[in-house]
Protein backbone atom coordinates (compact mmCIF):
# COMPACT_ATOMS: atom_id res chain seq x y z
CA UNK A 1 0.00 0.00 0.00
CA UNK A 2 1.33 3.42 -0.91
CA UNK A 3 -1.58 5.30 0.67
CA UNK A 4 -4.46 4.17 2.86
CA UNK A 5 -6.70 2.05 0.68
CA UNK A 6 -4.56 2.54 -2.44
CA UNK A 7 -2.89 -0.39 -4.19
CA UNK A 8 0.09 0.33 -6.39
CA UNK A 9 -0.51 -1.22 -9.84
CA UNK A 10 3.27 -1.63 -10.34
CA UNK A 11 3.63 -3.65 -7.16
CA UNK A 12 0.53 -5.62 -8.08
CA UNK A 13 2.05 -6.39 -11.51
CA UNK A 14 5.31 -7.61 -9.93
CA UNK A 15 3.42 -10.02 -7.68
CA UNK A 16 1.16 -11.20 -10.50
CA UNK A 17 4.13 -11.91 -12.77
CA UNK A 18 5.57 -14.32 -10.21
CA UNK A 19 2.24 -16.14 -9.91
CA UNK A 20 1.67 -16.37 -13.67
CA UNK A 21 5.20 -17.51 -14.54
CA UNK A 22 5.06 -20.22 -11.87
CA UNK A 23 1.87 -21.57 -13.46
CA UNK A 24 -0.30 -20.86 -10.40
CA UNK A 25 -2.65 -18.60 -12.34
CA UNK A 26 -3.28 -17.21 -15.83
CA UNK A 27 -2.73 -13.66 -17.00
CA UNK A 28 -6.38 -13.39 -18.06
CA UNK A 29 -7.47 -14.34 -14.52
CA UNK A 30 -5.12 -11.73 -13.04
CA UNK A 31 -6.49 -9.02 -15.33
CA UNK A 32 -10.05 -9.95 -14.38
CA UNK A 33 -9.14 -9.82 -10.68
CA UNK A 34 -7.51 -6.40 -11.08
CA UNK A 35 -10.66 -4.94 -12.67
CA UNK A 36 -12.51 -5.67 -9.45
CA UNK A 37 -9.74 -4.64 -7.05
CA UNK A 38 -8.19 -1.51 -8.58
CA UNK A 39 -9.44 1.84 -9.78
CA UNK A 40 -10.05 1.78 -13.56
CA UNK A 41 -6.94 3.83 -14.38
CA UNK A 42 -4.74 1.66 -12.14
CA UNK A 43 -6.29 -1.53 -13.53
CA UNK A 44 -5.45 -0.38 -17.07
CA UNK A 45 -1.82 0.28 -16.06
CA UNK A 46 -1.64 -3.08 -14.29
CA UNK A 47 -2.87 -4.85 -17.43
CA UNK A 48 -0.40 -2.99 -19.65
CA UNK A 49 2.50 -3.87 -17.35
CA UNK A 50 1.60 -7.51 -16.73
CA UNK A 51 0.87 -8.42 -20.34
CA UNK A 52 3.59 -6.14 -21.69
CA UNK A 53 6.35 -7.76 -19.63
CA UNK A 54 5.13 -11.22 -20.65
CA UNK A 55 5.02 -10.21 -24.33
CA UNK A 56 8.45 -8.51 -24.34
CA UNK A 57 10.27 -10.64 -21.78
CA UNK A 58 13.09 -11.88 -24.00
CA UNK A 59 13.83 -8.34 -25.23
CA UNK A 60 13.77 -7.00 -21.66
CA UNK A 61 16.20 -9.70 -20.52
CA UNK A 62 18.56 -8.80 -23.36
CA UNK A 63 18.61 -5.17 -22.21
CA UNK A 64 18.86 -5.84 -18.48
CA UNK A 65 21.41 -8.66 -18.41
CA UNK A 66 24.49 -6.50 -19.21
CA UNK A 67 23.53 -4.22 -16.31
CA UNK A 68 23.31 -7.02 -13.71
CA UNK A 69 26.56 -8.60 -12.50
CA UNK A 70 25.09 -12.09 -12.26
CA UNK A 71 22.73 -14.23 -14.34
CA UNK A 72 19.40 -12.45 -14.38
CA UNK A 73 17.49 -15.68 -13.81
CA UNK A 74 19.28 -16.15 -10.45
CA UNK A 75 18.08 -12.77 -9.18
CA UNK A 76 15.31 -13.18 -6.55
CA UNK A 77 11.99 -13.21 -8.38
CA UNK A 78 10.47 -10.09 -6.74
CA UNK A 79 13.52 -7.98 -7.64
CA UNK A 80 13.85 -9.47 -11.11
CA UNK A 81 10.21 -8.76 -11.92
CA UNK A 82 10.52 -5.24 -10.48
CA UNK A 83 13.36 -4.61 -12.94
CA UNK A 84 11.29 -6.12 -15.76
CA UNK A 85 8.40 -3.76 -15.02
CA UNK A 86 10.81 -0.81 -14.85
CA UNK A 87 12.49 -1.74 -18.14
CA UNK A 88 9.17 -2.26 -19.91
CA UNK A 89 8.02 1.22 -18.93
CA UNK A 90 11.27 2.77 -20.17
CA UNK A 91 11.35 0.87 -23.45
CA UNK A 92 7.71 0.54 -24.44
CA UNK A 93 5.62 3.08 -22.47
CA UNK A 94 6.37 6.70 -23.28
CA UNK A 95 3.89 8.27 -20.88
CA UNK A 96 5.76 7.41 -17.64
CA UNK A 97 8.49 9.96 -16.73
CA UNK A 98 11.93 8.58 -15.92
CA UNK A 99 12.02 9.81 -12.32
CA UNK A 100 8.53 8.46 -11.61
CA UNK A 101 9.17 4.95 -12.87
CA UNK A 102 12.55 4.70 -11.10
CA UNK A 103 11.35 5.99 -7.73
CA UNK A 104 8.32 3.70 -7.92
CA UNK A 105 10.54 0.69 -8.71
CA UNK A 106 12.83 1.44 -5.79
CA UNK A 107 9.85 1.72 -3.44
CA UNK A 108 8.43 -1.61 -4.66
CA UNK A 109 11.86 -3.22 -4.20
CA UNK A 110 12.13 -1.82 -0.68
CA UNK A 111 8.82 -3.41 0.29
CA UNK A 112 9.67 -6.74 -1.33
CA UNK A 113 13.40 -7.00 -0.69
CA UNK A 114 14.26 -4.54 2.08
CA UNK A 115 16.95 -1.87 1.85
CA UNK A 116 19.40 -4.19 0.09
CA UNK A 117 16.80 -4.87 -2.59
CA UNK A 118 16.08 -1.16 -2.95
CA UNK A 119 19.78 -0.36 -3.41
CA UNK A 120 20.15 -3.12 -6.03
CA UNK A 121 17.14 -1.96 -8.07
CA UNK A 122 18.23 1.68 -7.75
CA UNK A 123 21.73 0.90 -9.10
CA UNK A 124 20.47 -1.19 -12.03
CA UNK A 125 17.66 1.26 -12.69
CA UNK A 126 20.01 4.25 -12.88
CA UNK A 127 22.26 2.37 -15.29
CA UNK A 128 19.23 1.53 -17.41
CA UNK A 129 17.97 5.11 -17.46
CA UNK A 130 21.43 6.31 -18.49
CA UNK A 131 21.53 3.84 -21.35
CA UNK A 132 18.08 4.90 -22.51
CA UNK A 133 19.31 8.46 -22.93
CA UNK A 134 22.36 7.38 -24.95
CA UNK A 135 20.92 4.95 -27.52
CA UNK A 136 18.13 2.53 -28.35
CA UNK A 137 18.99 -0.63 -26.39
CA UNK A 138 16.77 -2.71 -28.72
CA UNK A 139 18.64 -1.74 -31.86
CA UNK A 140 20.22 -4.74 -33.55
CA UNK A 141 18.06 -7.27 -31.71
CA UNK A 142 16.77 -10.04 -33.98
CA UNK A 143 13.05 -9.63 -34.83
CA UNK A 144 12.03 -12.83 -33.06
CA UNK A 145 14.03 -11.78 -29.98
CA UNK A 146 12.44 -8.32 -29.95
CA UNK A 147 9.06 -10.06 -30.23
CA UNK A 148 10.20 -12.32 -27.37
CA UNK A 149 9.50 -15.67 -28.97
CA UNK A 150 11.57 -18.61 -27.64
CA UNK A 151 13.63 -20.31 -30.34
CA UNK A 152 11.67 -23.58 -30.25
CA UNK A 153 8.36 -21.73 -30.75
CA UNK A 154 9.88 -19.54 -33.48
CA UNK A 155 10.80 -22.71 -35.39
CA UNK A 156 7.21 -23.97 -35.12
CA UNK A 157 5.84 -20.57 -36.17
CA UNK A 158 7.82 -20.75 -39.40
CA UNK A 159 6.73 -24.35 -39.92
CA UNK A 160 3.06 -23.43 -39.56
CA UNK A 161 3.06 -20.25 -41.63
CA UNK A 162 1.90 -20.58 -45.22
CA UNK A 163 3.98 -17.56 -46.28
CA UNK A 164 5.28 -15.40 -47.65
CA UNK A 165 7.18 -14.56 -44.46
CA UNK A 166 8.58 -11.14 -43.61
CA UNK A 167 10.38 -10.13 -40.43
CA UNK A 168 7.84 -7.45 -39.59
CA UNK A 169 5.30 -10.21 -38.89
CA UNK A 170 7.13 -10.87 -35.61
CA UNK A 171 5.92 -7.53 -34.27
CA UNK A 172 2.37 -8.89 -34.07
CA UNK A 173 3.49 -11.06 -31.14
CA UNK A 174 4.29 -7.97 -29.10
CA UNK A 175 0.95 -6.21 -29.64
CA UNK A 176 -2.17 -6.52 -27.47
CA UNK A 177 -4.66 -9.14 -28.56
CA UNK A 178 -7.97 -7.81 -29.90
CA UNK A 179 -10.91 -7.81 -27.49
CA UNK A 180 -13.58 -9.91 -29.15
CA UNK A 181 -17.09 -10.76 -28.05
CA UNK A 182 -19.91 -12.90 -29.35
CA UNK A 183 -23.38 -11.39 -29.64
CA UNK A 184 -26.24 -13.65 -28.65
CA UNK A 185 -28.78 -14.57 -31.34
CA UNK A 186 -31.40 -11.82 -31.44
CA UNK A 187 -33.92 -10.21 -33.71
CA UNK A 188 -32.11 -6.93 -33.07
CA UNK A 189 -29.89 -5.98 -36.04
CA UNK A 190 -26.17 -5.88 -35.35
CA UNK A 191 -26.04 -2.26 -36.48
CA UNK A 192 -28.47 -1.30 -33.69
CA UNK A 193 -26.27 -3.01 -31.10
CA UNK A 194 -23.20 -1.19 -32.40
CA UNK A 195 -25.03 2.13 -32.14
CA UNK A 196 -26.06 1.40 -28.55
CA UNK A 197 -22.47 0.56 -27.68
CA UNK A 198 -21.32 3.79 -29.30
CA UNK A 199 -23.73 5.74 -27.09
CA UNK A 200 -21.99 4.17 -24.09
CA UNK A 201 -18.56 5.25 -25.34
CA UNK A 202 -17.69 1.82 -26.76
CA UNK A 203 -16.57 1.61 -30.37
CA UNK A 204 -16.78 -1.82 -31.99
CA UNK A 205 -17.03 -3.39 -35.42
CA UNK A 206 -18.23 -6.76 -36.74
CA UNK A 207 -15.60 -9.47 -36.97
CA UNK A 208 -14.56 -10.43 -40.49
CA UNK A 209 -15.39 -14.14 -40.30
CA UNK A 210 -17.48 -15.15 -37.25
CA UNK A 211 -21.15 -14.36 -37.88
CA UNK A 212 -21.94 -12.92 -34.46
CA UNK A 213 -18.54 -11.60 -33.44
CA UNK A 214 -17.72 -8.03 -32.39
CA UNK A 215 -14.23 -6.60 -32.16
CA UNK A 216 -13.90 -3.81 -29.58
CA UNK A 217 -11.83 -0.87 -30.79
CA UNK A 218 -12.27 1.54 -27.88
CA UNK A 219 -13.76 1.26 -24.40
CA UNK A 220 -14.91 -1.97 -22.78
CA UNK A 221 -18.35 -3.50 -22.12
CA UNK A 222 -16.99 -5.91 -19.50
CA UNK A 223 -18.01 -3.81 -16.51
CA UNK A 224 -21.63 -3.44 -17.62
CA UNK A 225 -23.75 -6.47 -16.56
CA UNK A 226 -26.50 -5.35 -18.93
CA UNK A 227 -24.09 -6.09 -21.76
CA UNK A 228 -21.90 -8.93 -20.42
CA UNK A 229 -23.12 -11.59 -19.93
CA UNK A 230 -26.73 -10.52 -20.66
CA UNK A 231 -26.32 -9.69 -24.37
CA UNK A 232 -22.81 -10.80 -25.29
CA UNK A 233 -19.87 -12.77 -23.96
CA UNK A 234 -16.08 -12.54 -24.44
CA UNK A 235 -15.03 -15.18 -26.96
CA UNK A 236 -12.20 -15.16 -29.48
CA UNK A 237 -13.24 -15.15 -33.12
CA UNK A 238 -11.50 -18.45 -33.89
CA UNK A 239 -13.27 -20.10 -30.95
CA UNK A 240 -16.62 -18.94 -32.33
CA UNK A 241 -15.84 -20.62 -35.64
CA UNK A 242 -15.59 -24.02 -33.94
CA UNK A 243 -19.31 -24.16 -33.15
CA UNK A 244 -20.17 -22.53 -36.46
CA UNK A 245 -18.36 -25.45 -38.13
CA UNK A 246 -20.42 -27.89 -36.05
CA UNK A 247 -23.67 -26.31 -37.37
CA UNK A 248 -25.86 -27.69 -34.54
CA UNK A 249 -29.57 -28.33 -35.14
CA UNK A 250 -32.63 -28.60 -32.95
CA UNK A 251 -33.64 -32.08 -31.76
CA UNK A 252 -30.15 -33.48 -32.35
CA UNK A 253 -28.15 -35.18 -29.60
CA UNK A 254 -24.92 -33.23 -29.26
CA UNK A 255 -21.88 -34.15 -27.17
CA UNK A 256 -19.41 -31.51 -26.00
CA UNK A 257 -16.27 -33.36 -24.96
CA UNK A 258 -13.80 -31.41 -22.79
CA UNK A 259 -16.42 -28.69 -22.29
CA UNK A 260 -14.44 -26.65 -19.76
CA UNK A 261 -16.39 -23.61 -18.56
CA UNK A 262 -19.05 -24.33 -21.18
CA UNK A 263 -18.43 -21.48 -23.59
CA UNK A 264 -19.10 -23.67 -26.62
CA UNK A 265 -21.93 -25.56 -24.90
CA UNK A 266 -23.63 -22.19 -24.38
CA UNK A 267 -23.05 -21.28 -28.02
CA UNK A 268 -24.53 -24.60 -29.18
CA UNK A 269 -27.66 -24.08 -27.05
CA UNK A 270 -28.10 -20.54 -28.33
CA UNK A 271 -27.86 -21.68 -31.96
CA UNK A 272 -30.01 -24.79 -31.43
CA UNK A 273 -32.09 -24.42 -28.22
CA UNK A 274 -33.97 -27.62 -29.07
CA UNK A 275 -30.81 -29.74 -29.10
CA UNK A 276 -30.19 -32.32 -26.37
CA UNK A 277 -26.71 -31.53 -25.14
CA UNK A 278 -24.35 -33.47 -22.90
CA UNK A 279 -21.25 -31.60 -21.65
CA UNK A 280 -18.31 -33.63 -20.35
CA UNK A 281 -15.30 -32.32 -18.47
CA UNK A 282 -12.85 -33.67 -15.94
CA UNK A 283 -13.49 -30.79 -13.54
CA UNK A 284 -16.91 -30.45 -11.88
CA UNK A 285 -16.36 -26.78 -10.80
CA UNK A 286 -16.04 -25.79 -14.47
CA UNK A 287 -19.27 -27.59 -15.33
CA UNK A 288 -20.98 -25.93 -12.37
CA UNK A 289 -20.00 -22.54 -13.79
CA UNK A 290 -21.41 -23.55 -17.17
CA UNK A 291 -24.73 -24.60 -15.62
CA UNK A 292 -24.92 -21.37 -13.61
CA UNK A 293 -24.28 -19.22 -16.69
CA UNK A 294 -26.84 -21.12 -18.77
CA UNK A 295 -29.46 -20.66 -16.06
CA UNK A 296 -28.66 -16.96 -15.79
CA UNK A 297 -29.11 -16.63 -19.54
CA UNK A 298 -32.41 -18.52 -19.56
CA UNK A 299 -31.09 -21.35 -21.73
CA UNK A 300 -32.45 -24.90 -21.73
CA UNK A 301 -31.01 -27.35 -19.23
CA UNK A 302 -28.28 -29.69 -20.38
CA UNK A 303 -26.70 -32.78 -18.87
CA UNK A 304 -23.19 -32.63 -17.43
CA UNK A 305 -20.77 -35.43 -16.62
CA UNK A 306 -17.63 -34.77 -14.57
CA UNK A 307 -15.31 -37.50 -15.77
CA UNK A 308 -12.39 -38.37 -18.02
CA UNK A 309 -13.70 -38.17 -21.58
CA UNK A 310 -11.74 -41.32 -22.48
CA UNK A 311 -13.99 -43.35 -20.15
CA UNK A 312 -17.23 -42.11 -21.67
CA UNK A 313 -17.98 -45.18 -23.88
CA UNK A 314 -18.40 -47.19 -20.67
CA UNK A 315 -20.88 -44.64 -19.30
CA UNK A 316 -23.07 -43.79 -22.31
CA UNK A 317 -24.08 -45.93 -25.32
CA UNK A 318 -21.61 -45.67 -28.22
CA UNK A 319 -22.83 -44.20 -31.52
CA UNK A 320 -25.61 -42.34 -29.67
CA UNK A 321 -24.84 -38.74 -30.73
CA UNK A 322 -25.58 -36.91 -33.97
CA UNK A 323 -22.73 -34.43 -33.51
CA UNK A 324 -19.66 -34.30 -31.31
CA UNK A 325 -17.55 -31.26 -30.60
CA UNK A 326 -14.04 -31.89 -29.34
CA UNK A 327 -12.09 -28.77 -28.45
CA UNK A 328 -9.25 -30.90 -27.14
CA UNK A 329 -6.76 -30.19 -24.35
CA UNK A 330 -3.67 -28.75 -26.02
CA UNK A 331 -0.54 -26.69 -25.50
CA UNK A 332 -2.48 -23.47 -26.05
CA UNK A 333 0.29 -22.13 -28.29
CA UNK A 334 -2.36 -20.48 -30.43
CA UNK A 335 -3.13 -18.11 -27.55
CA UNK A 336 0.43 -16.78 -27.20
CA UNK A 337 -0.68 -13.24 -28.08
CA UNK A 338 -3.76 -13.17 -25.84
CA UNK A 339 -2.09 -15.19 -23.07
CA UNK A 340 1.60 -14.42 -23.60
CA UNK A 341 2.79 -16.46 -20.61
CA UNK A 342 2.26 -19.56 -22.77
CA UNK A 343 5.67 -18.79 -24.33
CA UNK A 344 7.34 -19.23 -20.94
CA UNK A 345 5.25 -21.95 -19.28
CA UNK A 346 5.30 -24.43 -22.18
CA UNK A 347 8.14 -26.64 -23.43
CA UNK A 348 8.66 -28.43 -26.74
CA UNK A 349 8.04 -31.80 -25.09
CA UNK A 350 4.54 -30.63 -24.13
CA UNK A 351 3.51 -30.81 -27.80
CA UNK A 352 4.16 -34.55 -27.96
CA UNK A 353 2.39 -35.20 -24.66
CA UNK A 354 -0.66 -33.19 -25.78
CA UNK A 355 -0.83 -35.06 -29.10
CA UNK A 356 -0.97 -38.42 -27.32
CA UNK A 357 -3.91 -37.32 -25.16
CA UNK A 358 -5.69 -35.79 -28.16
CA UNK A 359 -5.52 -39.04 -30.12
CA UNK A 360 -7.07 -40.93 -27.23
CA UNK A 361 -9.97 -38.48 -26.84
CA UNK A 362 -10.49 -38.33 -30.62
CA UNK A 363 -10.97 -42.10 -30.49
CA UNK A 364 -13.73 -41.50 -27.93
CA UNK A 365 -15.38 -38.96 -30.23
CA UNK A 366 -15.36 -41.53 -33.06
CA UNK A 367 -16.97 -44.13 -30.82
CA UNK A 368 -19.70 -41.81 -29.53
CA UNK A 369 -20.92 -40.35 -32.84
CA UNK A 370 -23.43 -42.31 -34.91
CA UNK A 371 -22.62 -43.46 -38.47
CA UNK A 372 -23.20 -40.44 -40.71
CA UNK A 373 -22.77 -38.10 -37.76
CA UNK A 374 -20.34 -35.19 -37.58
CA UNK A 375 -17.29 -34.67 -35.39
CA UNK A 376 -15.59 -31.27 -35.12
CA UNK A 377 -12.05 -31.56 -33.84
CA UNK A 378 -10.35 -28.35 -32.72
CA UNK A 379 -7.27 -27.22 -30.81
CA UNK A 380 -6.03 -23.72 -30.00
CA UNK A 381 -2.59 -24.55 -31.34
CA UNK A 382 -0.83 -24.26 -34.68
CA UNK A 383 1.57 -27.21 -34.32
CA UNK A 384 1.51 -30.02 -36.88
CA UNK A 385 1.27 -32.76 -34.25
CA UNK A 386 -1.78 -31.32 -32.51
CA UNK A 387 -3.82 -30.58 -35.63
CA UNK A 388 -3.28 -31.98 -39.13
CA UNK A 389 -1.05 -34.73 -37.70
CA UNK A 390 -4.17 -36.52 -36.43
CA UNK A 391 -5.64 -37.09 -39.90
CA UNK A 392 -4.42 -40.69 -40.21
CA UNK A 393 -5.68 -41.52 -36.76
CA UNK A 394 -9.11 -40.12 -37.58
CA UNK A 395 -9.26 -42.20 -40.76
CA UNK A 396 -8.27 -45.31 -38.82
CA UNK A 397 -11.16 -44.62 -36.42
CA UNK A 398 -13.71 -44.46 -39.23
CA UNK A 399 -13.82 -40.68 -39.51
CA UNK A 400 -13.66 -39.26 -43.01
CA UNK A 401 -12.58 -35.61 -43.46
CA UNK A 402 -15.38 -33.29 -44.58
CA UNK A 403 -14.09 -30.02 -46.07
CA UNK A 404 -15.37 -26.84 -44.44
CA UNK A 405 -17.00 -24.62 -47.04
CA UNK A 406 -15.83 -21.08 -46.31
CA UNK A 407 -14.13 -18.30 -48.23
CA UNK A 408 -11.56 -17.57 -45.53
CA UNK A 409 -7.91 -16.74 -46.21
CA UNK A 410 -6.93 -19.26 -43.53
CA UNK A 411 -8.91 -22.12 -45.06
CA UNK A 412 -6.35 -24.77 -45.94
CA UNK A 413 -6.59 -26.65 -49.27
CA UNK A 414 -7.64 -29.79 -47.35
CA UNK A 415 -10.76 -27.99 -46.10
CA UNK A 416 -9.60 -27.32 -42.53
CA UNK A 417 -9.43 -23.90 -40.89
CA UNK A 418 -6.02 -22.81 -39.60
CA UNK A 419 -6.05 -19.15 -38.50
CA UNK A 420 -2.73 -17.79 -37.24
CA UNK A 421 -2.56 -15.00 -34.63
CA UNK A 422 0.24 -13.09 -36.33
CA UNK A 423 -1.64 -13.00 -39.65
CA UNK A 424 -5.36 -13.23 -38.93
CA UNK A 425 -5.87 -11.20 -35.73
CA UNK A 426 -7.32 -14.07 -33.71
CA UNK A 427 -6.12 -17.07 -31.73
CA UNK A 428 -4.25 -19.76 -33.62
CA UNK A 429 -6.54 -22.76 -34.15
CA UNK A 430 -6.90 -25.97 -36.09
CA UNK A 431 -10.52 -26.78 -36.91
CA UNK A 432 -11.34 -29.95 -38.83
CA UNK A 433 -14.72 -31.56 -39.58
CA UNK A 434 -15.13 -35.33 -39.93
CA UNK A 435 -18.03 -37.60 -40.86
CA UNK A 436 -18.37 -41.07 -39.30
CA UNK A 437 -18.46 -43.60 -42.14
CA UNK A 438 -17.51 -46.79 -40.26
CA UNK A 439 -20.53 -48.75 -39.04
CA UNK A 440 -18.49 -50.95 -36.74
CA UNK A 441 -19.88 -50.52 -33.17
CA UNK A 442 -16.35 -49.81 -31.92
CA UNK A 443 -14.42 -48.39 -34.88
CA UNK A 444 -11.16 -47.81 -33.01
CA UNK A 445 -10.80 -51.37 -31.72
CA UNK A 446 -8.46 -52.29 -34.55
CA UNK A 447 -6.36 -49.12 -34.42
CA UNK A 448 -2.69 -49.92 -33.76
CA UNK A 449 -1.39 -48.91 -30.36
CA UNK A 450 1.02 -46.33 -31.78
CA UNK A 451 -1.91 -44.48 -33.37
CA UNK A 452 -3.80 -44.47 -30.09
CA UNK A 453 -0.72 -43.12 -28.33
CA UNK A 454 -0.41 -46.17 -26.09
Amino acid sequence: MTQAGHRDPRAEAVSALSRVLSGRTRSTDEVHRARGALEPRDAALFQALLLGVLRRRRALEAVLQPLVHRPLDTTPAPLRETLMVLAFQGLFLDRVPSHARLSSAVEVARRLGGEAGARFVNAVGRALEKRLTESDPLQGLAPEARASIPDWIAARVRQADRGPWTDDLWEAFGQPAPSTLRLYPSSEPQAVVLERLRALGITAEPTRFARRGLRVLEGTPLGDPDLVPRRMIPQDEASQLVVESLAPRDEERILDLCAGHGLKTIQVLQEAPGARVVAVDLHEPKLAEARKLATRMGLPRFRTLAMDARDLPGRLPPASFDRVILDAPCTGLGTLVRRPEVRWTRRDRDVTAAAVLQREILATAARMVRPGGRVVYAVCSFTEEEGPGHRQHALACGLEPEPIVADFPFRHPDGTLRPLPWRDGMDGFFIGVFRRVDRDPDPCDSVPGNLLGQ
